[in-house]
């Protein structure tokens, strides 16, 4: 089934608030959750999965990973089925949707949650939300990162990091002239979830944004930013020849596993890739990758894109409560207070937490330097990070694909910045007006 969840064959749930029971917690036989999420490194997710067992040993958890590129298929086709599990990662681009599908239940007033939002980094906390009710625990969230290969960037006498796509442009020119790499920047095209990412930070990061708070495009002409990193990136690839063209046959993954191993100086990826290149059991050329701010067009002071996902759980799960305090574990604290999960994740793979209090962890700190990061660079990104404006339309994920499609075809130069822009405008106009 394709991405966009068809409008026809939505079910609307029934009382969302289900009843939990009125028996005590200890006369009840073992409560089973059944548990599902994309398999990103799935073995973690059972350790953390076992230890919640440990710490609530009434709920028994059955955890199954799904295929992390067709986890959106993979789940619509449980819903349709009726099979889906109690509770299940979902992706901020999904919430609108699957809410209006009647698939996700909200969570409003439930034990701790007041607490745990008070913590949560706001554009992590608005990716929360959908029409004024919370609908999910943060699993993980985010920021999308510039990151260079310091050691090469110097030996071709670029010793400050670049900030601008003009003083990227002149770095990049600069590490081709030494013959240090044909093509100094890296990166992946290739349509994926979320393959949008780096063209939203150079918009954010410009100071520009692509939609207005009614989700009207504002692209390509009344903000002409989007317009301005589209042309920048083809001259990129066809006449400075900076941009390596092999980008379009990898997806962000791929780009990244080239990166680490050696290729390019120059490249824009998740962020927990910045510790996988600097981790010198994954990467090649560990210690020599930094982070810089994301270049925009001017340097407006602004961040990148940030995004988050989600535990959620099921409308119709008859353990609402085992299936709560699982998820509350899972993005939030477990019976010692202690954000536990959000810390293993982040120790192991650098996969962001959405808690500002580990900004001031010990732990964490340590873990940031390790990671490569410049504490003022990481600061000054996640306080400027910017959530998509229409990611929390039910008619996101369509419009992304389509509009990856786009930048596809005038980077192949089939269509010219301009014309896919304007199509890829007349598409949201197009979802707009079905969902309205």
């Amino acid at each position: 089934m394709s991405l966009a969840i068809s409008r026809r064959r939505f079910v609307v749930a029934g009382a969302l608030g289900l009843a939990t029971g009125a028996a005590p917690r200890a006369a009840r036989a073992q409560t089973v959750v059944r548990f599902s999420g994309w398999a990103f490194e799935p073995q973690v997710v059972e350790a953390n999965v076992k230890r919640f067992m440990e710490q609530n040993p009434d709920v028994k958890v059955e955890y199954t990973p799904l295929d992390l590129q067709l986890y959106n298929e993979k789940m619509v086709a449980l819903f349709n089925a009726g099979t889906q599990p109690d509770a299940y990662y979902v992706r901020d681009i999904n919430l609108g949707a699957w809410v209006e599908a009647g698939w996700v239940q909200p969570i409003d007033g439930l034990p701790g949650l007041a607490e745990l939002d008070r913590d949560i980094f706001p554009f992590n906390r608005e990716a929360l939300a959908y029409k004024g009710k919370q609908y999910g625990t943060p699993y993980y969230g985010d920021i999308y990162v510039y990151m260079y290969d310091r050691k090469l960037a110097q030996k071709a006498g670029v010793d400050k990091a670049p900030v601008t796509l003009e003083q990227l442009k002149q770095a990049a020119l600069a590490v081709k002239k030494t013959g240090l790499a044909d093509y100094p920047i890296l990166k992946g095209f290739k349509t994926n979830v979320d393959g949008l990412s780096e063209f939203w930070s150079m918009v954010f990061a410009s100071g520009g944004q692509l939609f207005d708070e009614e989700l009207t495009p504002l692209y390509p002409d009344k903000d002409k930013t989007a317009l301005g990193v589209l042309e920048w990136l083809v001259q990129a690839i066809h006449d400075w020849k900076i941009l390596d063209p092999k980008g379009l046959e990898l997806d962000e993954t791929q780009a990244r596993d080239v990166f680490v191993n050696g290729q390019g100086v120059f490249t824009s990826n998740v962020g927990n890739v910045l510790p996988r290149a600097n981790n010198p059991k994954l990467s090649k050329r560990a210690g020599d990758i930094a982070a810089t701010r994301f270049p925009g067009l001017a340097d407006v002071g602004k961040g990148p894109m940030g995004w988050t996902r989600l535990y959620c759980l099921d409308a119709k799960t008859r353990v609402k409560d085992g299936a709560w305090r699982l998820i509350y574990y899972m993005g939030g604290k477990d019976k010692t207070g202690t954000y536990y999960t959000a810390k293993d994740w982040y120790r192991k793979y650098g996969v962001g937490y959405a808690f500002m209090s580990l900004d001031r962890d010990p732990e964490m700190i340590k873990v940031h330097k390790d990671a490569g990061w410049d504490l003022e660079v990481r600061s000054q990104q996640y306080a400027k990070a910017q959530s998509r404006t229409n990611v929390k339309a039910p008619w996101y994920n369509e419009w992304d694909r389509f509009t990856q499609q786009q930048i596809q075809n005038t980077l192949i130069k089939k269509a010219s910045p301009r014309d896919a822009l304007t199509a890829s405008a007349n598409k949201a106009r197009d979802l707009k007006k079905q969902w309205s």
